[in-house]
């Protein structure tokens, strides 16, 4: 059995889905503790948009239920229980199509957007790296990845698709007149802080200030795109020298506090700043909003600009829709029949053993050559015969997505 469990921003405000940000060092933690309750694999994908743990139960422990996989989540998160109404729980065909939906674009907030295949992708490297994947979850994935492609590449769903980084310069234009001359200061040095200044171009600004934990990062970022680089422990004086910070990093703590927002805007003399926050968790406390002349936007705040972005490309959606419940309908099949591959080797083994036995009583006294040729056309018959009851069993029990005839099938043939 497959499993998921996970929120994202349909199912749960910023507040909520910042506390269950997981970095790969959690990652590492966690799966393990799974494993030691009966999981054999698990990939977690967290973005700033949801946090879903995908898994495969050991088929020959009992299984976990949905409740006892929260719970371990909850503990390890600290987190009280009042969260759950926040989850979803999905288990095999919804779980394909829930991730096939996700690889394409579709269950994003940006619809059609691109940089969750990288994310994807990071998912399952991280989870193959430290030896916490299955040979089911690495076939799912893979297949979800091969989807999406297919989506992108045979609709236009992804033609005029919006990025989080584009919202939010669309928003900043929104609030600010004559966005080029007002100076930019981007946390971070990641692809959205790439995608961001990309996109800030396009709006005529060049006024750039890059900073990053990692120096190196900034400086190799402001080089492809003529910006300074400062120091991260310089956030109090650069506050007073641009009119708009964008943020974009992994940290889980706030690099903006309320007193030290408020001490710029003293010295600014109540020139506005605004903050757009494309974090999570956030980088900016939550308290800076509150603020006289600050102006503080979070990634669920962007989703009326990408909403407007939306109708350009919903024709695109049925199609897309197609596409992927093809996909999940070959994924079911290769899984259900899985779950037959005991019983078909057992019958293999005893049908092959039976033949032979039966050739031995009968021909053992017979010449080597003529022993042999007995022996290559009883082996013939044999698989012969051993196809047509696979074949069989595939039909009784609907290609493996019938579990009562499975269970059925599987106790008949089960050997002693």
């Amino acid at each position: 059995m497959i499993g998921l469990l996970g929120l994202n921003h349909k199912s749960a405000p910023i507040e909520v889905r910042e506390r269950f940000v997981f970095c790969e060092e959690d990652i590492k933690r966690f799966i393990p503790l799974l494993q030691l309750n009966g999981v054999s694999g698990a990939i977690v994908l967290s973005t700033c948009n949801r946090t879903e743990i995908y898994y495969e139960m050991n088929e020959l422990l009992v299984p976990l239920k949905a409740s006892d996989i929260e719970n371990l989540l909850f503990s390890f998160r600290k987190a009280d229980m009042e969260v759950r109404k926040y989850f979803y729980h999905k288990e095999n065909e919804a779980v394909a199509a829930h991730l096939f939906h996700v690889g394409s674009g579709l269950d994003s907030m940006a619809l059609g957007e691109y940089q969750i295949v990288g994310q994807i992708k990071t998912a399952v490297q991280i989870s193959k790296t430290n030896k916490l994947i299955s040979c089911v979850l690495s076939k799912l994935f893979d297949d979800a990845l091969k989807a999406g492609k297919q989506v992108r590449t045979e609709t236009a769903l992804n033609k005029g698709a919006v990025s989080i980084s584009y919202a939010g310069v669309e928003l900043a234009s929104k609030k600010l007149h004559h966005l080029s001359t007002h100076p930019v200061l981007l946390v971070g040095a990641g692809q959205t802080s790439e995608l961001t200044i990309r996109n800030l171009i396009k709006k005529s600004c060049s006024l750039f200030t890059i900073v990053n934990r990692t120096r190196e990062k900034a400086e190799e970022l402001a080089e492809k795109y003529h910006a300074k680089v400062a120091e991260m422990d310089h956030l109090s004086e650069l506050l007073l020298i641009n009119d708009i910070v964008i943020t974009s990093t992994a940290s889980k703590r706030p690099f903006f506090s309320a007193e030290m927002v408020q001490e710029a805007m003293v010295k600014r003399s109540g020139k506005p700043l605004f903050f757009i926050d494309l974090s999570v968790p956030r980088n900016v406390a939550m308290e800076v909003g509150a603020l006289e002349h600050v102006h503080v936007y979070d990634v669920d705040a962007l989703n009326h600009v990408i909403e407007n972005n939306l109708d350009k490309r919903k024709g695109e959606i049925f199609m897309a829709e197609q596409m992927i419940e093809a996909s999940v309908a070959e994924f079911m099949k290769w899984f259900n029949i899985r779950a037959l591959a005991p019983t078909f080797k057992t019958i293999s083994t005893s049908f092959q053993e039976a033949s032979k036995n039966v050739l031995d009583g009968i021909i053992k006294n017979r010449e080597a050559e003529e022993y042999e040729k007995a022996l290559e056309y009883g082996d013939l018959i044999t698989k012969k015969l051993i196809g047509m009851m696979i074949e069989n069993i595939k039909s009784v029990t609907d290609n493996g997505s019938n579990q009562a005839y499975i269970t059925v099938v599987n106790q008949l043939f089960a050997q002693e």
